[in-house]
C-alpha cells in the first residue's frame, strides 16, 4: 500500500471516529411520563376551577347579606323617620269630597322626582284646602316602585316627597304644617310588576297628621 493510500485510509477512519463520537439525541419521553403530566395539569386546572367557584358562591353569599342588612337598615330608617315626623294619620276633619282631594295622590315618571302639570294641578287643589283650613297640617310620603336598591328608593321617595312639599310653601303654606319621610318601595300600593304597576307605585300619597277642626 502506499503512502498516499495509507493517509487516506486514516482519514477516512479519523472521520468515521468523530461521527462516532458525537453525543446521541435525548431519547423521546416515554408515553407513560406523557400521560402522567397530562394528568397532574388536568388535576391542576380542576382545582384551579373549583377554587374559584367556591370564592364566587362566597362572594355571592356576602351579597345577599349585605343585601338582606341592608334592607333592615332601610325598614329602620322608615320606622325612625316616621317617629320623627309625626307620622300617625288622623281624620283630617274635612268633608268627604275635600278628604278624597287631600287623598288624591300624584306620581313621578320613572327615577324622576320633578313635578308633571297634571300633578301641580292636583297641588293647586290642595293649597286651597290648605288655605281654607288653617289648622289642617299634612304629611306627604314618597314611594317608588321596586327597581332599584333599597337604599337609592329611599334617597328617590325623599326627594319626591321635598318636591310636593317645596311646591306647596313655595305658594304660600308654612313649612311647620307639612312634614315628609320616604318610604322608598316598602309599601307598593299596587304589588304587581309590570309596567302599569310601577306607574302606580311611584307616587306621593298625602295623610293629615292634625285635623282641619
Amino acid at each position: 500500500m502506499t503512502a498516499k493510500n495509507l493517509f487516506s485510509v486514516g482519514a477516512l477512519a479519523l472521520v468515521v471516529t468523530a461521527g462516532c463520537s458525537r453525543n446521541p439525541p435525548p431519547p423521546a419521553a416515554a408515553p407513560q411520563a406523557q400521560g402522567a403530566a397530562d394528568s397532574a395539569a388536568a388535576r391542576a386546572a380542576a382545582a384551579r376551577r373549583d377554587s374559584l367557584a367556591a370564592q364566587a358562591r362566597a362572594d355571592s353569599l356576602a351579597r345577599a347579606n349585605l343585601e338582606q342588612s341592608r334592607a333592615d337598615s332601610v325598614r329602620a330608617e322608615i320606622q325612625r323617620q316616621g317617629a320623627d315626623t309625626g307620622s300617625v294619620a288622623v281624620s283630617p276633619g274635612l268633608a268627604p269630597a275635600e278628604a278624597s282631594e287631600l287623598a288624591d295622590a300624584i306620581h313621578f315618571d320613572y327615577n324622576r322626582a320633578d313635578l308633571r302639570p297634571a300633578d301641580q294641578a292636583k297641588l293647586d287643589r290642595k293649597f286651597q284646602l290648605l288655605q281654607a283650613h288653617p289648622r289642617l297640617e299634612i304629611q306627604i310620603a314618597g314611594n317608588c316602585d321596586e327597581r332599584g336598591s333599597v337604599e337609592y328608593n329611599l334617597a328617590l321617595g325623599e326627594r319626591r316627597a321635598a318636591a310636593a312639599k317645596r311646591y306647596l310653601v313655595a305658594h304660600g303654606i308654612a313649612t311647620s304644617r307639612i312634614s315628609v319621610v320616604s318610604y322608598g318601595e316598602e309599601r307598593p300600593a299596587d304589588p304587581g310588576h309590570s309596567e302599569e304597576s310601577w306607574a302606580r307605585n311611584r307616587r306621593d300619597d298625602f295623610v293629615a297628621t292634625r285635623g282641619a277642626n
